[in-house]
């Protein structure tokens, strides 16, 4: 008695298996090659601080075993709250440092600073969730550690975006992704969406090691997604403690 297996369609019975080429080769050959970078780079986050603030932010960048290489930033956020005038259909953002410790840093280069990041986080926020309202971030930076007779001002950028991005968590203000800051030989690279899409680019005009755009992205790309693990880590554990 012949007996035919009906439930599926057989093939040939001279048939050979499809073999496919592993990728992984030709994509990380596709890839720059990534530096080590920040490896012993530890954080430190506590959020609500400021009771007068509507969120705040404390943070601790620390990088290898010496207290003398950390940042330390306190973020405070006031608003959205109500604004004076015409009507706007979307809030008015603002960034400043309410006070700074290191003197050094010029007035000029304190005021790129405060707009580079207003430009980062007006893409970031959803503004027009809060219409005729002012949404006001105040930085104060407490520590920054002295590598040479100027400031060296990529630690402080990276921390501020991640400070903020916490301030803004704790102020319950909608944001559209979580925003974190990577940083490789004085150049901060700011990403949202998992590292997919750059918000924000400061380039040290005097590092003529990194001229290669790309190169500093993809090195920035990995200290991002490892400080926005801390950051997302320290939010889901607060927001399990609340409950």
């Amino acid at each position: 008695m012949n007996i035919t297996d009906r439930r599926r369609i057989l093939g040939p019975s001279n048939a050979k298996p499809l073999v496919f080429e592993r990728l992984e080769s030709s994509e990380q050959a596709a890839q720059p090659p990534q530096e080590k970078n920040n490896e012993n780079e530890s954080m430190y986050i506590k959020n609500g601080l400021v009771s007068n603030a509507n969120g705040s932010s404390y943070l601790e960048l620390k990088r290898g075993e010496s207290s003398e290489q950390c940042t330390i930033l306190l973020s405070s956020v006031y608003g959205p709250r109500p604004s004076r005038g015409a009507f706007s259909s979307k809030a008015s953002l603002s960034v400043q440092f309410k006070e700074v410790t290191i003197e050094k840093i010029p007035s000029g280069e304190l005021k790129e600073i405060c707009n580079f990041l207003s430009n980062i986080f007006s893409a970031v926020i959803n503004l027009e969730r809060y219409p005729k309202s002012g949404i006001d971030i105040f930085l104060s930076l407490i520590k920054n550690p002295i590598t040479s007779d100027e400031a060296n001002l990529e630690p402080i950028i990276a921390a501020c975006v991640n400070g903020i991005t916490l301030a803004l968590a704790d102020a319950g203000i909608e944001i559209f992704d979580t925003v974190s800051a990577g940083t490789y030989k004085r150049n901060v690279v700011a990403f949202s969406k998992n590292g997919t899409e750059v918000v924000g680019l400061w380039k040290d005009k005097e590092d003529d090691t990194a001229n290669d755009i790309l190169s500093v992205i993809e090195n920035c790309r990995g200290n991002y997604l490892q400080n926005r693990k801390g950051i997302i880590e320290y939010l889901i554990r607060s927001k399990n403690a609340d409950i």
